[in-house]
C-alpha cells in the first residue's frame, strides 16, 4: 500500500507559493500581503500566516509587518554569497558522501545521473536536463546521511534556483554543466577526493562569475 501523506492547508499553500516564487509566477520584490492570499486560497488568514512563516524561515521572502511578506530580492552581494555557500555544503557533501560505505553504489547512481543529463541535452529536454543536474548534488546529500547538512542544503537551494530561473538565459552554457560534472564523477569513481573537491570547487566558481559578468554586460547594454 502506497503511504498517503496528509497535507495541511498551510502546508498545501506553502508548496504553491513556493512554487509560484522558485518558477517567477510570483517575482522577486513582489508583495504577497495576507487579505489578497485570503481570497486567492479562499482560507482564513491562520493557514496563510504559517505558510508565509515557512517562507521567511526558508528566506525566500522578508516579512512585513501588517501586510504579510516581500518576495527577496538579489545584489552582487546575495549571489556571491549564495554560490559560496553552495559551495561549501556541496564540497562537505563530497566529502562526507566518498567516505560512504555506500560508495560503489553512490558512483552507480552519479554516473546514471550523467548519462541521463546527456540524454536530455541530446534531446534538448532542457527542463528535464535541469531537474537531473540538481539531482546530480542532491545524491551526494543523501549519501553524505546528514540531515542537517540535507536541510540546509534544502533551503540555500530555493534561493540558488530562483537565480537560474531569473538568469537562465545568462548562466554557463548546459553544456559545460554537463562536462563538469563528467569530470567530478570521473574523480569519484578513482576514488580521487581531491581531484574531486578540487572540481567540484570550480564547478561552483565558473558558474558565479560567468552569471555576474553577464548580468554586468546585460545591465551595460540596457
Amino acid at each position: 500500500m502506497d503511504n498517503v501523506v496528509k497535507m495541511t492547508l498551510a502546508d498545501q499553500i506553502y508548496n504553491i507559493l513556493k512554487e509560484d516564487i522558485i518558477n517567477q509566477n510570483i517575482k522577486c520584490g513582489e508583495k504577497l500581503t495576507s487579505k489578497i492570499l485570503q481570497e486567492r486560497f479562499n482560507v482564513s488568514s491562520t493557514p496563510i500566516r504559517e505558510a508565509l512563516n515557512r517562507l521567511g524561515q526558508e528566506g525566500l521572502i522578508d516579512h512585513i509587518t501588517n501586510v504579510g511578506g516581500k518576495v527577496i530580492e538579489f545584489n552582487e552581494k546575495d549571489i556571491n554569497e549564495i554560490y559560496d555557500f553552495c559551495a561549501c555544503l556541496d564540497l562537505e557533501a563530497l566529502r562526507l558522501s566518498m567516505e560512504s560505505i555506500k560508495k560503489k553504489e553512490l558512483v552507480l547512481e552519479i554516473n546514471n545521473s550523467v548519462r541521463l543529463q546527456e540524454k536530455y541535452l541530446e534531446s534538448d529536454n532542457i527542463e528535464e536536463f535541469m531537474i537531473e543536474s540538481d539531482n546530480f548534488h542532491d545524491i551526494l546529500f543523501r549519501y553524505a546521511d546528514n540531515s542537517r547538512l540535507y536541510n540546509a542544503s534544502k533551503n540555500i537551494r530555493s534561493q540558488f534556483s530562483i537565480l537560474a530561473n531569473i538568469y537562465q538565459n545568462l548562466t554557463v552554457t548546459k553544456s559545460v554543466v554537463l562536462l563538469e560534472h563528467k569530470d567530478i564523477a570521473r574523480a569519484m569513481k578513482d576514488n580521487d577526493f581531491s581531484k574531486a573537491s578540487f572540481l567540484m570547487k570550480n564547478h561552483f566558481k565558473h558558474a558565479k562569475e560567468y552569471l555576474l559578468e553577464n548580468i554586468k554586460k546585460a545591465s551595460i547594454e540596457n
